[in-house]
């Protein structure tokens, strides 16, 4: 039987390069376009197979251990140094090795600066390269770059990457420039990205005390703090007035339901159950914090009408006929709702001027209701005759964290319509509360950069993804035209 012929140095390079008419984009003249696996000395993944964890061991690293190119070595598992010996016949990362997520949470990279041995899980590639053809950090820039590159595309799409193969990685084209050409770029980018990430830090920083600041205003909003002064100048009726007003709107709303019957021949409503002013207030001991002395402290369900939220049938939900559908966070704007999808079976409806908050997934967060809406089953609509709306909402902002602590459910958290109920509320007179929301839309319009920060944050991000656009371009102004082509170095590596 005839062996294989060896292929000759001109086939084998015939054989590396990308044709032409394949090449992602154009590059200079003395770069190659190549395959990963062309530059690369191994391309495999962790182990396939769920290791016995111990206390302590030898680190193993999943997706959630990668991140901001870097990977975190801290709420780690480990697996045996046994097990771990096997693993590492395959699949064994060393210094200068590039890791990357293609499970799940796709396209987070990692170089390996550490020295100690770990292992790796399905959902983390190791690729190892020619250290001396394409270096460490100019391969980490570079598939960063490709991951913005193929996510962006995979949104017009439509769709969404759930998982990167390692026959997908091996295949990855790569813009390969002179060794000399590399080491200028990743320096380059080094000094830009330097500076880039300072400002994210400081950006950081600030929105962080942002939001402590903005915690300490509303939870002194809600023991009655910011209207001390007020209050002094400030005569008001107490809160017990308010509570009384409910079992009056009660009455008259069955009054004229009554004679709405009488005049239709139909039979009279009954009459409605007229709860004790004092059944309603939260006694002494169970009050969470003091407030002041005309506020009253009540379950939120004795002062709110709750509807919560019902799926429609899935059939009947689309992109332009029927009623707008608010299923959840997605479909929510920041003060209204942001619909882009519709039903024609319409199952419990929000009417103008509720209160729309999550439940389910992302707790709390709450937007008015402009008109009429069909809930879906991530929300529900809240009303009150005695509570400012906008009052209503600022409280929900501000116990939005213990919300998270009375939720169930593991793959999505809820909260359920008793949860709501009986929550504990700190009801003060109608006039305070409106002074209560005109004090915070004061204080929080200057205090709240949150919405600027985030579009600086974006268009970092947006900065950062043209940056490596140009790197791999050879726009960022580092050819030297006496480098040594790239094509030698593929010559050396065949």
């Amino acid at each position: 039987m005839a062996k294989n012929k060896e292929l000759t140095l001109e086939e084998k390079l015939k054989e590396a390069l990308i044709p032409k008419e394949e090449q992602p984009y154009e590059i200079p003249e003395s770069w190659e376009w190549v395959r990963l696996e062309n530059v690369t000395s191994k391309i495999t993944d962790g182990t396939h197979k769920t290791p016995t964890y111990i206390d302590d061991g030898v680190p193993f690293i999943s997706v959630k251990n990668i991140k901001n190119n870097k990977i975190y070595f801290d709420d780690i598992k480990y697996i045996s140094q046994e097990e771990h010996k096997e693993l590492y016949k395959r699949c064994n990362p060393e210094k200068g090795d590039i890791l990357i997520t293609k499970s799940g949470t796709i396209g987070r990279t990692a170089e390996v600066k550490e020295e100690f041995e770990f292992s790796l899980f399905v959902s983390v590639a190791l690729i190892k390269n020619y250290k001396n053809i394409i270096l460490s950090k100019y391969l980490l820039y570079n598939t960063n770059d490709y991951m913005n590159k193929i996510n962006i595309a995979s949104d017009i799409k439509g769709g969404v990457i759930k998982n990167y193969h390692i026959s997908d990685i091996k295949k990855q084209p790569i813009p390969l420039p002179p060794l000399e050409e590399q080491k200028r770029i990743v320096e380059k980018l080094d000094s830009m990205f330097e500076k880039i990430n300072k400002a994210k830090e400081l950006i950081q920083e600030v929105k962080e005390n942002i939001e402590n600041r903005k915690e300490s205003i509303l939870n002194k909003a809600f023991r009655g703090e910011l209207t001390a002064e007020w209050r002094k100048n400030n005569q008001t009726e107490d809160a017990i007035e308010l509570l009384k007003s409910i079992n009056e709107e009660k009455l008259k709303n069955w009054e004229e339901a009554c004679i709405e019957a009488e005049k239709n021949g139909k039979k009279k409503p009954s009459k409605p159950k007229i709860e004790d002013i004092q059944n309603i207030i939260i006694s002494k001991e169970e009050e969470p914090y003091e407030i002041p002395k005309n506020w009253k402290w009540v379950k939120l369900g004795e002062v709110i009408d709750i509807k919560m939220g019902q799926s429609p049938n899935g059939e009947t939900v689309n992109n332009t006929e029927g009623i707008g559908l608010i299923g959840g966070p997605n479909d929510m704007g920041n003060l209204y709702p942001k619909i882009s999808r519709y039903t024609t079976s319409f199952t419990k409806l929000s009417s103008k001027d509720d209160i729309i908050l999550s439940v389910r997934a992302t707790l709390g967060r709450p937007i008015f209701s402009d008109g009429e809406y069909c809930l879906g089953r991530g929300v529900c609509g809240i009303s009150s005759e005695i509570i400012n709306k906008i009052f209503l909402r600022h409280y929900f902002f501000n116990i939005t964290d213990y919300l998270y602590t009375i939720a169930t459910g593991t793959t999505f958290v809820q909260i359920s319509k008793e949860n709501i109920i009986n929550l504990n509320f700190p009801l003060p007179p109608l006039k305070e509360q409106e002074e209560i929301v005109r004090i915070l839309d004061e204080i929080l319009e200057k205090e709240s950069k949150i919405k600027e920060l985030i579009e600086l944050e974006e268009a970092i991000e947006l900065l950062e993804k043209s940056i490596l656009d140009k790197a791999f371009r050879g726009e960022l102004g580092t050819q030297n035209k006496e480098d040594e082509p790239a094509i030698e170095l593929l010559k050396k590596i065949l």
